[in-house]
């Protein structure tokens, strides 16, 4: 019993460890670069999609915002998830890892969760936050001045949406381990990002109450709203 409990310390602190190590890179140099990168690429996006004629990503102001936040951080996520699977198996840093106090599934879990970590913080909560200050302050190319939601129902759809990035983070990782193909598994990750993105509303008109989008509205606020918004990316 001892013995255990003291493999399953040692396993706990090299897994800990491991996540540190993952969240710790974000706020380096290079993370801070790709945070920043983010931030300006995101409300960049939204701020010449607003005050311009072009608006491929649907609605004005803050659903443009959760939009485009659905889609971008989403996808790459899958393309990181796969680089730090795969990249670190072939490159040998996973078994090296391994081999020492680490168990596998802690390795996994520790490098996954510090990815999810950056980049929810990196592609969703900081661009968002920052465009939730802007977006009220431009005039829109049409329509009226967009109107801030209430912060509670703003940053829950935030936080869905991080939910969804740690979904497609799980769902390439997974992948990863079945195929270990570069490219393959990001093809099949992102065609199921795509087929997921299908409507519903086909099949239950008020459906789009719970959906991101419609946890910023005014009419829906509830925690069940956050539950059921899962489901559809």
């Amino acid at each position: 019993m001892a013995t255990e409990l003291s493999t399953a310390r040692i396993g706990a602190t090299g897994t800990w460890g491991v996540l540190r190590g993952a969240v710790g890179r974000w706020f380096r140099w290079r993370g801070i670069a790709r945070i920043v990168l983010w931030v300006a690429a995101i409300n960049g996006l939204v701020y010449m999609t607003v005050v311009t004629a072009n608006m491929p990503f649907g609605g004005l102001g803050y659903e443009t915002l959760i939009n485009v936040l659905a889609i971008f951080p989403p996808l790459a996520a899958i393309i990181a998830a796969e680089a730090t699977v795969l990249g670190e198996y072939r490159s040998g840093v996973a078994s090296w890892t391994i081999s020492k106090p680490v168990p596998r599934s802690g390795y996994v879990a520790g490098k996954l969760l510090g990815l999810w970590v950056g980049m929810s913080l990196a592609s969703v909560v900081l661009p968002g936050l920052v465009a939730y200050w802007w977006l009220p302050k431009v005039t829109p190319y049409r329509f009226v001045r967009p109107e801030a939601p209430p912060l509670d129902s703003f940053v829950g759809a935030l936080l869905t949406l991080c939910l969804v990035v740690g979904f497609f983070i799980m769902l390439t990782a997974l992948l990863a381990t079945l195929i270990r193909r570069r490219g393959a598994v990001a093809l099949i990750a992102i065609v199921a990002f795509f087929l997921l993105r299908v409507p519903l509303r086909n099949v239950w008109s008020d459906w789009d109450r719970f959906t991101p989008s419609g946890l910023i509205s005014n009419d829906l606020v509830g925690w069940s709203s956050l539950t059921l918004s899962l489901i559809h990316i």
